[in-house]
């Protein structure tokens, strides 16, 4: 062994000690530049909090006025109710029955109100109708469906039930759809049926879930499907930026998602 190593976990090699390198069959000392430490590894070296690597020293983050170091220590973000505009955090200006949204960064119309160009304008519901899990728009009341800008209740026919949305009807179990009404479904088709059924009970169970975090030190947001047994999760998230991705992955531990893009759509 040479100087400054130590046995690894296996005990059959060695490995630098922690603040030395491997260079060959030695060690050499991690020449740490000013402002700067020993990463997580021990055998690098990274900038402190509020320095920034340029080349092989830290330089400071310049924090511009209304800003803050962001998570990583390294970079800036602006202060909740400013926006960045190039080098500078201007404030947000919030229409009236406005709020800054999620980000802190952004406004949007207040719930019962709506986008309208540059201001925020009450929601006008007609009779039968709610706002929907938005907050800005509307959708009818269950056993109403939309027609135009009204909201009708429709005939519910004979072996049917109101959907899960509540807003039109579907057929029962072992019924199927023609034309207005419900029929009895041939033998054959009872038995897809069944076997559609069963693929998806194999699953266990189907869970939707509103997520946010950061992705590659970037802000997201967006909507996956889960599969309770499997953890396989798949949906579509938003950057801070406004770009859109298809997502597929898997669950790894409690508020961590791992996965691939898919499709990058702008």
């Amino acid at each position: 062994m040479p100087p400054n190593t130590e046995l690894d976990y296996t005990g059959k090699r060695w490995q630098c000690i922690r603040g030395y390198v491997q260079a060959g069959n030695e060690c050499r000392r991690v020449e740490i530049p000013e402002n700067a430490e020993l990463d997580y590894t021990g055998h690098r070296w990274q900038c402190q909090r509020g320095f920034v690597q340029s080349g092989s020293a830290c330089k400071p983050v310049l924090v511009p006025e209304n800003a803050e170091l962001d998570y990583t220590g390294h970079r800036w973000q602006c202060r909740r109710g400013f926006s960045q505009d190039g080098n500078r955090c201007e404030v947000v200006r919030l229409p009236e029955n406005a709020e800054l949204d999620y980000t802190g960064h952004r406004w949007q119309c207040k719930r019962g109100y709506q986008l309208a160009g540059g201001s925020c304008q009450l929601v006008q519901l007609p009779d039968n109708a709610e706002l929907d899990y938005t907050g800005q728009s509307w959708k009818c009341s269950r056993g109403f469906e939309r027609r135009g800008s009204e909201c009708q209740r429709f005939v519910l026919p004979e072996h049917a039930s109101i959907d899960i949305a509540g807003n039109a009807w579907v057929c029962n179990l072992n019924y199927k759809r023609s034309g207005n009404g419900c029929v009895t479904m041939t033998q054959q088709e009872i038995a897809y049926q069944n076997m559609l059924i069963a693929q998806a009970r194999a699953c266990g169970r189907s869970y939707n879930y509103d997520v946010s975090g950061y992705c590659g030190g970037e802000s997201v947001t967006g909507s996956v499907d889960a599969c309770s047994n499997s953890k396989q999760v798949e949906g579509t998230v938003t950057f801070d930026n406004g770009a859109e991705m298809d997502f597929s992955g898997e669950w790894i531990s409690k508020g961590e998602i791992e996965g691939k893009r898919l499709v990058n759509r702008i």
